[in-house]
C-alpha cells in the first residue's frame, strides 16, 4: 500500500504540475476567500471587540484558517464521482491495491502544490496585518495533529459522498448540502464562538467543527486544556464514524457497480 501510494503521489504530482496555472488559481482562491471574511469582520468590529474577538484576534483566526483549510480540504467529490459516472474507475477496481489510494494521493498532491502559494501568502498577510495570537509551541503541536485528523475526516466524508455515484447519477446535490453545512458550521462564515445559540450548539455536536474549526481554535490558543481534550475525543469519534461510513458505502457500492463507459 505504501509503495502504491508513493507511485500515485509521483504521478498525481506530475499531473498537477502540468496544469499548474489551474491549481495556482485554486490556491489563490483559498487565500482570497478568507480575506473577504476577515474584511467583513474587521469592518464590523470597527476597532472594537466583537464578543471575545479583537481585530488582531480576527486576523489571527482567519490567517490560521487559511493555512489549515489548505491542508484539510477535500477534492474527492470532484474526482471519484466523475470516475464512477464515466466508468473509468473500472480498471482500478482490478488492481491489487484499494482504489481509494489514487484519490488519497491526488488529495495529498493537491495540498502540496497549493501550499507553495498559501504558506507564503499567510506569512505576507501576517506581516501586513499584525495578528494577535494567544498560543504556544505546545498548542501549535496539538494543532498540527488535529489538522491531520481533520484532513482524514474530510477525506473520508468526501469520498463517501462521491461513492454515492454508485447509486445515483449525480452526487452533486448531496455535496451541495454538505458544503452548505460546512460553510455555516465549520468556522468559515464566522468563528464558532460568535454563532447564535442553536447554531453554536449544532456546530459542537455535528462533525463540521472537527473538519476545520477545531484545529484553528487549538492553534490560536482560544481553548482550555479540557476543551482541547473533549475536542480530540469528538474528532476521533467522528473519524471512526467516517471510516465506518466509507467502508459501508464503498463495499455496497462496488457490489452493485456496472460500468457504462471508460
Amino acid at each position: 500500500m505504501i509503495a502504491a501510494l508513493r507511485i500515485y503521489l509521483t504521478l498525481t504530482w506530475s499531473e498537477f504540475v502540468a496544469y499548474r496555472a489551474v491549481f495556482l488559481l485554486y490556491a489563490l482562491w483559498a487565500i482570497f476567500t478568507p480575506i473577504i471574511y476577515l474584511a467583513v469582520w474587521v469592518t464590523i468590529a470597527g476597532g472594537h471587540a466583537v464578543g471575545a474577538f479583537t481585530t488582531g484576534d480576527f486576523v489571527a483566526y482567519y490567517l490560521t484558517f487559511m493555512l489549515v483549510n489548505q491542508f484539510v480540504g477535500s477534492i474527492e467529490i470532484h474526482t471519484v464521482e466523475w470516475e464512477i459516472r464515466q466508468g473509468s474507475i473500472s480498471a482500478r477496481l482490478l488492481l491489487p491495491t484499494h482504489p481509494a489510494i489514487r484519490p488519497l494521493a491526488s488529495n495529498l498532491s493537491f495540498k502540496g502544490i497549493g501550499s507553495f502559494v498559501v504558506i507564503p501568502g499567510v506569512f505576507l498577510l501576517g506581516f501586513l496585518f499584525h495578528p494577535h495570537f494567544h498560543t504556544s509551541p505546545a498548542y501549535v503541536g496539538l494543532a498540527v495533529f488535529s489538522t491531520v485528523l481533520a484532513a482524514l475526516l474530510q477525506f473520508l466524508v468526501g469520498i463517501s459522498i462521491a461513492s454515492l455515484a454508485f447509486w445515483i447519477t449525480r452526487a452533486d446535490a448531496v455535496n451541495q448540502l454538505h458544503e452548505t453545512l460546512l460553510f455555516f458550521l465549520s468556522g468559515q462564515l464566522a468563528p464558532l464562538a460568535l454563532l447564535p445559540g442553536a447554531l453554536h450548539q449544532a456546530a459542537f455536536i455535528l462533525p463540521y467543527r472537527y473538519m476545520l474549526s477545531f484545529p484553528v481554535e487549538v492553534a490560536t490558543g482560544s481553548l482550555s486544556g479540557s476543551d482541547i481534550a473533549l475536542g480530540f475525543l469528538a474528532q476521533l469519534g467522528w473519524l471512526a464514524a467516517g471510516w465506518a461510513l466509507f467502508q459501508f458505502v464503498w463495499r455496497q457500492g462496488v457490489r452493485r457497480y456496472s460500468a457504462v463507459g471508460g
